[in-house]
C-alpha cells in the first residue's frame, strides 16, 4: 500500500512543480502586460504635458495630437483588456496550485500515518518480544 501511495506522491508532486511553473509564466505574463500600459499611460501623460506648452491654434497640429492621444487611448484600452485576462488567467492558474498542493499534502499525510502506524506496530512487537525474552530468562533463574 506505501508503495502505490510514494508513487502517487511522486505524480502529485510533479503536477504541483508543473502547476507553479504555469503560474510563475501566467504572473510574468500579467506583469509585461501591466508595465506595457503603465508605459503607455506615461507616453500619453507626457505628450499631453509637453503639448500643453504649445499654445497653437493651428487646426492641423491640434488635430494631429488629438488623433495620437485617441490611437493611444485605444492601444491603452486594448492593453487594460489583456491585462484582465491575464489577471484572471493568474487566478485560475493559483488556483490549480492551491489544489495540487493539497493534494500533495493529502498523500503526504496518509504516508505519515501508514509509517506511524508501522513504527508503533514495530515498538510493540519489540515490546513482546523483549518481554518475552525477560520472562524466559526469569523463569529460568526461578526453575
Amino acid at each position: 500500500m506505501r508503495e502505490a501511495l510514494t508513487v502517487l506522491q511522486r505524480l502529485r508532486n510533479h503536477r504541483k512543480k508543473g502547476a507553479e511553473q504555469v503560474f510563475a509564466a501566467a504572473e510574468q505574463r500579467r506583469r509585461q502586460c501591466e508595465e506595457r500600459v503603465e508605459t503607455l499611460e506615461a507616453h500619453v501623460a507626457e505628450n499631453r504635458d509637453s503639448n500643453a506648452a504649445f499654445d497653437d491654434d493651428e487646426a492641423c497640429w491640434v488635430a494631429q495630437a488629438q488623433a495620437w492621444r485617441l490611437k493611444m487611448e485605444l492601444a491603452i484600452r486594448r492593453e487594460r483588456g489583456r491585462l484582465a485576462i491575464h489577471t484572471k488567467e493568474v487566478g485560475d492558474r493559483q488556483q490549480a496550485l492551491a489544489k495540487a498542493s493539497r493534494d500533495t499534502r493529502v498523500v503526504e499525510k496518509v504516508i505519515e500515518k501508514i509509517d506511524d502506524r508501522q513504527a508503533r506496530a514495530d515498538r510493540r512487537s519489540e515490546g513482546r518480544r523483549l518481554d518475552g525474552m525477560g520472562a524466559r530468562r526469569w523463569y529460568r533463574k526461578d526453575g
